[in-house]
């Protein structure tokens, strides 16, 4: 499929017409965003009944105010009693209890959270990485360069964070299937596209990961070594009068987010970023003949693709919302792709621009008290993966016959499911 054959989006239509869970919707969703924006910037979507928030002062202003729109929205997402909900509820209770820790939590606790964490995530850390991460992306690219060709994301973007987390975490990189397996299931959780049957197997996976790690918890806080989960099984606020540390519950529930976040959403940006580079060769030369601009083409790439889409919050009371009347209980969707192309924050922003000034404004990694804490891996990764593949690799193209360049349909998170490209050595 060449490029003028790519998805096109669904034909335009009032707002209240499109159905949000339409497939070729999620798959070209620009045109009903660039709707909302300029139309109702706040609208009570008629297929959920959340209202969607998407342009960018406004999303701004949500993820803001935790105080009045709430991130404890997993309990409102899994809080009925239907038959496929209580197999759910069976199949996890023979795991650990699902808690609200960093994702899904308010201030105070989400604060003392995040603390913790930042103990065990620090930017110490991640600027120590530098050579282990050059180091796994060589030997990534040592298994397919003599090929000449490659499907991006399964024989490269999903290796290298998977491998990164692994090493950081402490656990046996031989174990990555398993981890990628563990991976896709939260998101299917996530998705609330999977069918039923999809859902109870992602369930029976998520236990698994969690007597996986109860187990390398143990472990570690026994004998602890220099890594994330030993850290975990460490820290405290005794400084600040909190001599508690995390609970098993608590520590699986941040290794779980660890885990996803820091996986899928750099593998579909790395995937992006190429994919954006090929179909603009002007700007694939720049990046080649000067790499001081990889850092800023990363940026421009997380704000077009956006990997984390949308995400959710509840109203915590009546309020309003450009000039929108928000009843108290109400979920919202803030919608972080549709604002990253708000051409009121970024000129042009449906353009990939590489020299953008403000592109790292962009919300890929949220806002606020909720700021993913994993972006100084992510971009660290992002770039270090860049760098090593233009240093060894040029001349990159589309496979012909062997792409389609769909993305897969979840709610919350965007990216491609594959794309295979041709290549030269350098």
């Amino acid at each position: 499929m060449s490029i003028a054959e790519a998805p096109k989006p669904p034909a335009v239509q009032k707002l209240e017409e499109y159905n949000s869970f339409d497939p070729d919707l999620m798959e070209c969703p620009f045109q009903y965003w660039k709707q909302l924006r300029e139309e109702a910037p706040v609208f009570q979507d008629p297929t959920t009944g959340m209202f969607l928030v998407s342009n960018y002062k406004m999303v701004c202003d949500v993820v803001r105010n935790p105080t009045l729109f709430s991130n404890k929205f997993g309990l409102a997402l899994r809080n009925d009693d239907s038959p496929h909900q209580q197999k759910l509820r069976e199949i996890a209770s023979e795991g650990y209890e699902a808690v609200d820790t960093m994702l899904t939590a308010d201030p105070p606790e989400h604060t003392r959270y995040r603390k913790l964490v930042n103990k065990a995530f620090s930017p110490k850390r991640v600027a120590e990485m530098d050579k282990d991460i050059e180091r796994i992306v060589n030997e990534i690219i040592d298994g397919f360069i003599d090929k000449g060709e490659v499907e991006l994301l399964s024989e490269f973007g999903q290796l290298l964070p998977l491998i990164v987390i692994a090493e950081q975490l402490g656990v046996p990189v031989s174990d990555r299937k398993k981890f990628r397996k563990w991976s896709d299931s939260f998101i299917a959780q996530l998705s609330m596209m999977a069918d039923e049957d999809r859902q109870l197997q992602a369930q029976r996976d998520i236990v698994e990961f969690q007597h996986y790690f109860a187990e390398k918890l143990k472990e570690k806080a026994a004998n602890p070594t220099d890594d994330i989960i030993s850290d975990l099984t460490q820290v405290t606020l005794e400084d600040e009068g909190d001599p508690r540390g995390l609970n098993t519950a608590e520590q699986l529930s941040i290794l779980q987010q660890l885990l996803v976040a820091g996986n899928e959403t750099t593998a579909k940006s790395i995937v992006e970023g190429m994919y954006l580079l090929i179909t603009h060769p002007d700007q694939m030369k720049a990046v080649y003949e000067d790499y001081e601009l990889i850092p800023n083409m990363i940026e421009e790439s997380l704000r077009m693709l956006t990997p984390t889409n949308n995400m959710y919050r509840v109203a915590m009371d009546d309020t309003e919302l450009g000039g929108v009347k928000i009843p108290k209980g109400s979920m919202l969707m803030v919608k972080y792709g549709a604002a990253n192309r708000d051409t009121d924050e970024f000129a042009d922003g449906e353009e990939f621009d590489i020299r953008r000034k403000n592109a790292r404004s962009h919300l890929a990694f949220g806002m606020g008290i909720h700021t993913c804490i994993g972006n100084s891996l992510a971009r660290q990764e992002m770039k270090v993966a860049f760098r090593v593949l233009f240093d060894r690799t040029k001349n990159w193209r589309f496979v012909e016959g062997k792409n389609d360049f769909r993305h897969s349909p979840n709610v919350l998170l965007r990216g491609m499911e594959k794309l295979h490209l041709a290549f030269d050595k350098a």
